[in-house]
C-alpha cells in the first residue's frame, strides 16, 4: 500500500509524529516536510530525520504538491485558518486539540470538510491509550452492565509547560478548549452526547503569570439523562502519585477505574477485582503511533475517524457552554446539531 506523505506544522507536541520516520514502527505514513517558526528547532529536526523540505511559512507547507496530509500542531488559536488553508489545498488534516475555539470557526470547518470530502482527524490522544481502549471494549461488551455515570480528570501542573511553550501564557491558551477537552472527549466517547453543563472555575495563582482561570469542575448531564463530571485542574502543585488523566465508568454490574475492573455478583459480596495487563504504551508517543495508523486507515480504507469534524465540533461546543456557565453561574445547554 502507498505510503502517505505528511507535512508537519509545529515541532512542540507535534514532534511525536516524527516517529513515522522510524522504520521500526512500520507506519503507513512518513513525514516529508516540516514547518515551524523556530528556525533552530526546524533545522535540527530536519537534520535528525533527513527531511529536505522545510519552511517557516504555513501557507507554503499547505501548498506543497508532494504531501497528502497536513499535521497541525500549532497553538490553538491558529488552528481554524490553518485547517481551512490545508483543506482548500486538497490536503487531509490531522489536528491537535482543541480543533478550533469559536462557533463561527466550527461552522466554517464543518462546511469545508463536507464540501471537500477530505479526512479531518482531531488527535484526541486519550483515544489512543490502551487502558481506555480496553475499558471501552469492556463497556461495549456489557461486562459492567448498563452505564449510568462517569467521571474523568485531567490533573497537570502546567508551570514547566509554560516555560517550554510561552505562547500558552501570552495568547493565552484556553484551558477548557485546550485542557478540559481531554476529559470531555473521554466522557462523550463512553456516554454519548452531552446535553447540559454546569461549570465553576478559578484562577489559582500557582502560576502567577497565567492570566485567567486554570482550575475547573464541570458537572455534566448527558442526552439520555445520565450524569458525569470533569475535574480539569491545571493550576496547582501536582499531587504525588496522581495520574494526569484518569477515567471512572460506573455500570449496574460493576465499575472500571484506571484499568481496574470491579464486578458485583448480582449485588452479593464479595466484589471481584480484575486487572487487565497491557503491553508497554509509551505515553503520548505511543498514543500518536496509534493515531497515525488510524489516520492512514481513514484515508486508505474509508474508516470513520474516531474524532472527526462533528465529534470535534461537539467537544468545542461543550467547552463554549462551560465558559458561558462559568460566567453566568447557570447550567447551559450544549449544541450537538452539526
Amino acid at each position: 500500500m502507498t505510503t502517505l506523505r505528511l507535512g508537519l506544522a509545529g515541532l512542540g507536541h507535534g514532534d511525536t509524529l516524527l516517529q513515522a520516520n522510524n522504520p521500526d514502527n512500520e507506519l503507513p505514513i512518513r513525514v516529508t516536510a516540516l514547518c515551524d517558526v523556530n528556525e533552530e528547532r526546524l533545522d535540527a529536526a530536519a537534520r535528525k530525520h533527513s527531511i529536505d523540505a522545510v519552511t517557516t511559512d504555513f501557507d507554503e507547507l499547505a501548498a506543497c504538491d508532494d504531501i497528502d496530509i497536513v499535521g497541525i500542531y500549532t497553538p490553538g488559536p491558529l488552528h481554524a485558518k490553518q485547517i481551512l488553508t490545508a483543506l482548500e489545498n486538497g490536503k487531509h488534516v490531522m489536528v491537535t486539540k482543541g480543533m478550533v475555539y469559536t462557533m463561527d470557526e466550527v461552522e466554517s470547518v464543518v462546511e469545508a470538510v463536507d464540501r471537500t470530502g477530505l479526512v479531518l482527524l482531531v488527535t484526541q490522544s486519550m483515544r489512543g491509550r490502551l487502558d481506555f481502549i480496553d475499558a471501552k471494549r469492556a463497556c461495549d461488551a456489557g461486562e459492567i452492565g448498563e452505564l449510568f455515570m462517569a467521571e474523568a480528570h485531567y490533573v497537570h501542573d502546567l508551570r514547566p509547560v509554560y516555560k517550554q511553550t510561552p505562547w500558552r501564557v501570552s495568547m493565552p491558551q484556553d484551558l477548557i478548549m485546550g485542557g478540559a477537552c481531554h476529559p470531555i472527549d473521554l466522557l462523550r466517547w463512553f456516554m454519548g452526547d452531552i446535553d447540559e453543563v454546569h461549570c465553576v472555575g478559578l484562577r489559582s495563582g500557582v502560576a502567577p503569570e497565567y492570566p485567567q482561570e486554570d482550575c475547573f469542575f464541570i458537572n455534566v448531564k448527558f442526552a439520555d439523562g445520565k450524569i458525569g463530571r470533569v475535574a480539569n485542574l491545571l493550576g496547582m502543585v501536582h499531587p504525588a502519585g496522581e495520574r494526569a488523566n484518569s477515567l471512572t465508568v460506573y455500570g449496574t454490574k460493576g465499575t472500571i477505574r484506571d484499568n481496574v475492573k470491579t464486578l458485583d455478583a448480582d449485588g452479593d459480596l464479595p466484589q471481584r477485582e480484575y486487572h487487565t495487563h497491557l503491553p508497554p504504551h509509551g505515553g503520548h508517543s505511543g498514543e500518536m503511533v496509534i493515531m497515525m495508523r488510524h489516520m492512514a486507515d481513514c484515508i486508505q480504507n474509508g474508516t470513520q475517524p474516531w474524532v472527526g469534524v462533528r465529534e470535534g465540533a461537539r467537544v468545542v461546543s461543550t467547552g463554549l457552554a462551560c465558559w458561558e456557565s462559568l460566567r453566568t453561574g447557570n447550567a447551559v445547554k450544549v449544541r450537538n446539531d452539526f
